[in-house]
């Protein structure tokens, strides 16, 4: 009906997709729980990470555990999130953040220089992009409950074909040889959106879907820290950051540029808040755990992985602001 403009199936209860008001998608209580279990979920994964970082045997193996958590994240939302697809009214701003993402990796493909431009282009683009599946969907989900999840794990997996092309462009130009079936994990999470969809056309998604949404995110929060502080102290990726600086600000610029009009033009305040946490993000954590599967060291990604986090900062501040 008119006053359910999402659909009934997209949040945990029976109301508009956005949450129970437009002014104030989840009860403070609730956002308080989530904040925490997500901080705490963080603090956790780093400590594992930090763990992961000294062990020579865990070095060994990362590119396995690295993988790992790239079929566990497609699983726990590629699956239920397009499942959970009610209509048009939903997917249309997700997906125009989804379309900033392709935008800002032409720019960064006419802009790049140098040999194996297309898979810099791809790489340089991911560590200048929002981190989406470890920082806008768990604070998405802290500041908007299950409207603000739903629609930041949209958006992720709206772009999961973009992703797709990037990891295609990736392992054609490594530098380190791939074995054929590794592509298979490599790709999961756009052959999730298949499973995903081909669920949709058989009907609505159970009630409990919407739970797995939610709590999935503190624990992709945990494994995803994890997996970053690995990959970036992990011995292939310690470069100086110094010479990727310029390109990678000049990139985040883009990304700013291209977000900051949805933030401000959303019909909804868990839009808003999922376009605003997009602009301005923590460090994307794919860029250093693709680097140390595929064999690259790009100090742009370098740049990301270390200055991101002030971006991070002002997007949590001014998330937290308009909430």
């Amino acid at each position: 009906g008119r006053g359910d403009p999402g659909g009934a199936r997209v949040g945990i209860t029976r109301r508009p997709w956005y949450g129970a008001d437009a002014t104030r998608p989840v009860s403070s209580l609730a956002g308080v729980t989530m904040s925490v279990v997500v901080l705490i979920a963080y603090a956790i994964g780093v400590g594992l990470g930090l763990l992961a970082a000294r062990s020579t045997r865990f070095g060994m193996v990362w590119p396995a555990i690295v993988r790992t958590q790239i079929l566990v994240a497609a699983i726990a939302l590629s699956i239920v999130a397009v499942w959970r697809i009610d209509n048009v009214d939903s997917v249309l701003w997700p997906l125009l953040m989804a379309l900033a993402m392709a935008l800002m990796f032409f720019i960064a493909w006419l802009t790049a220089r140098g040999p194996n431009r297309d898979a810099h282009a791809a790489l340089q683009t991911w560590a200048a992009n929002a981190n989406t599946a470890f920082f806008v969907i768990p604070v998405g989900a802290a500041l908007g409950g299950s409207a603000g999840a739903l629609a930041a794990v949209l958006m992720d997996r709206l772009a999961t074909p973009l992703y797709a092309f990037w990891v295609w462009l990736l392992r054609r130009g490594a530098p380190r040889q791939q074995r054929r079936r590794t592509s298979f994990i490599d790709q999961a999470p756009v052959i999730a959106l298949g499973v995903g969809l081909l669920l949709h056309l058989t009907g609505p998604a159970p009630a409990w879907t919407a739970t797995v949404t939610l709590w999935a995110v503190p624990l992709l929060a945990a494994s995803g820290a994890a997996i970053f502080i690995g990959s970036v102290l992990h011995h292939t990726q310690r470069i100086d950051p110094r010479p990727g600086i310029r390109r990678w600000l000049a990139l985040v610029g883009v990304r700013i540029a291209l977000l900051m009009p949805i933030a401000v033009l959303a019909p909804t305040l868990s839009l808003r808040v999922v376009a605003l946490l997009c602009a301005l993000s923590i460090p994307a954590f794919a860029a250093p755990q693709v680097s140390t599967i595929y064999g690259y060291a790009d100090p742009v990604v370098a740049a990301g992985s270390r200055y991101g986090w002030f971006f991070g900062a002002a997007g949590l501040a001014a998330a937290l602001v308009i909430t």
